[in-house]
């Protein structure tokens, strides 16, 4: 259990700091839109196939880094009225239904493979590397799902943290 959970450890980290990089890149290329089409009347051409792209893989890495360490949003005025019995059914509940869910994704995306041969107009990037972006979250997040349901009393290991040895 605990090398699974140092494996998604290492993971979450990469997925931050891949998102760190993505987020800086996509706000400098958006203000250098701006720049561009207010003060010189020119246009950056291919910016919405960029934004798009790194939205995606932004989003969805986070998606796992969020969930991981829950601080992913939820809406807790019922639970927090119920006891911890019903919240650890909750929790599990919660957890078998990602793992239901991941899998009907992957299960999907896979139906539809054969079909994503499109390209951007611009930069001619393969729409797979749009559509295979659910692959990074879900795979990490069902299994770490099927952890939290394997071992409840485990919280995640914080990805700032350093490892003492």
């Amino acid at each position: 259990m605990k090398s699974i959970d140092n494996l998604l450890r290492t993971i979450s980290t990469v997925y931050l700091r891949i998102s760190q990089v993505v987020l800086l890149a996509l706000v400098l290329g958006i203000l250098l839109e701006v720049f561009m089409r207010y003060f010189l009347g020119r246009a950056f051409v291919g910016s919405a196939e960029l934004t798009q792209l790194a939205i995606t893989w932004v989003v969805f890495l986070m998606a796992f880094v969020l969930f991981r360490t829950r601080r992913h949003i939820v809406v807790t005025a019922l639970v927090d009225m119920l006891g911890p019995r019903v919240n650890r059914l909750f929790d599990a509940i919660i957890n078998l239904a990602t793992i239901v869910l991941s899998i009907y994704v992957l299960v999907q995306l896979g139906n539809v493979w054969e079909f994503l041969g499109l390209k951007t107009p611009v930069f001619g990037i393969p729409d797979t590397v749009f559509k295979i972006s659910p692959v990074f979250c879900f795979v990490p997040m069902a299994l770490q799902a099927a952890l939290n349901l394997a071992a409840p009393w485990l919280e995640p290991s914080d990805p700032h943290e350093t490892e003492h040895v």
